[in-house]
C-alpha cells in the first residue's frame, strides 16, 4: 500500500521587519502499518501537535518514524515528543549541526543531545529506502545535509522537500532565498522539479508539477487570532493567504 500524506500544518513563508517566521511544514505519512512524521515542526505548533495528530486518529506514541529534512529549529524543535520513534536524518547534516565550529544559529542547541540518546538512522547514500515506498534523497544546499523524502507512487513521485524548496516562488522562479551553498541549492531544486509530480515544500502547501508548470493546490491559509483588545479593521482574527506576486521584470515560466 502506498503512503498517504496528510498535512498537519502547512508552513508559511514570510519575514517580519525585525525577525523571521519559523513556520515549517509538518505532515503525517501512513501506509496502513507505519505512522511517519515528516519534520517535527517548530515552537509554533508545539502545543497543538498532539491534537493535530488526534484529528487523524494518531497519538504521539503511535509515531514510529520521524523524518528530519534538516536540523533548523522550525523543523526539528519538537523531536523530544517522540522518544520511542526512529529519527531519520542525513549523516552530513548531523555532523555539520553537531559541530560547534560549523553549526549555524538556526539549529536548536537542545536537539543535539537528544538525538545522541534517541534511536537515530543516519542517511549516507544519495538515495536510501527508509521503508517500502518511502526514500530519503539527499538534496543539499539550504544546509550541508538537507534531505528530501520521496513517496514512490505509480502515478509519479511525491517529494517532501523540507527547505530544499521553501515555497512556490523558489520553485517557479528558481531563486533561492537562504542557503549555505547557492549552487548546490539550485541543482537540488532543479532535480526535484524534474522528478516530482507533486511537491510539499518546507514553508508552503502542496504544489502540483504539470509539464514543468508549478500549480499551487491551496489550503494553506493561516488564521491569526489576535490578543485581547487587539483588532485589525475591527476584526479579532486575520487570515493570511499564501501568494506570490510575479515581479514585473521576470517572464512567466508557466506560459508556453
Amino acid at each position: 500500500m502506498a503512503f498517504t500524506v496528510d498535512v498537519l500544518f502547512p508552513g508559511f513563508s514570510g519575514r517580519l521587519a525585525n525577525g523571521r517566521l519559523g513556520w515549517g511544514t509538518t505532515a503525517l505519512l501512513r501506509d496502513g502499518t507505519h505512522n511517519v512524521l515528516m519534520d517535527a515542526g517548530g515552537l509554533v505548533i508545539r502545543h497543538d501537535l498532539q491534537p493535530l495528530l488526534a484529528q487523524h486518529g494518531v497519538a504521539l506514541d503511535d509515531i514510529d518514524t520521524v523524518l528530519l529534512s534538516h536540523l533548523h529549529a522550525d523543523h526539528s524543535y519538537n523531536v523530544d515528543l517522540f522518544p520511542h520513534a526512529e529519527i531519520v536524518l542525513s549523516l552530513r547534516e548531523w555532523e555539520h549541526a553537531s559541530d560547534l565550529r560549523t553549526r549555524d544559529r538556526s539549529v536548536n542547541e537542545g536537539t543535539i543531545p537528544l538525538l545522541r540518546s534517541f534511536r537515530t538512522r543516519l542517511v549516507v547514500e544519495p538515495e536510501e529506502e527508509i521503508l517500502p515506498g518511502l526514500h530519503a534523497w539527499l538534496t543539499p544546499g539550504h544546509t550541508r545535509g538537507a534531505t528530501s523524502y520521496v513517496v514512490v507512487r505509480d502515478d509519479g513521485d511525491w517529494v517532501l522537500t523540507g527547505d530544499a524548496v521553501k515555497n512556490r516562488g523558489e520553485l517557479e522562479f528558481e531563486e533561492i532565498q537562504q542557503s549555505v551553498d547557492m549552487e548546490q541549492s539550485l541543482a537540488s531544486l532543479r532535480a526535484i522539479k524534474a522528478r516530482a509530480s507533486r511537491v510539499l515544500p518546507g514553508h508552503d502547501g502542496w504544489l502540483t508539477i504539470d509539464d514543468g508548470r508549478v500549480v499551487p493546490e491551496g489550503g494553506n491559509d493561516v488564521v491569526l487570532n489576535l490578543g485581547q483588545g487587539l483588532t485589525v479593521n475591527g476584526q479579532t482574527s486575520l487570515t493570511l493567504t499564501m501568494g506570490w506576486q510575479q515581479p514585473a521584470d521576470r517572464p512567466n515560466r508557466n506560459e508556453k
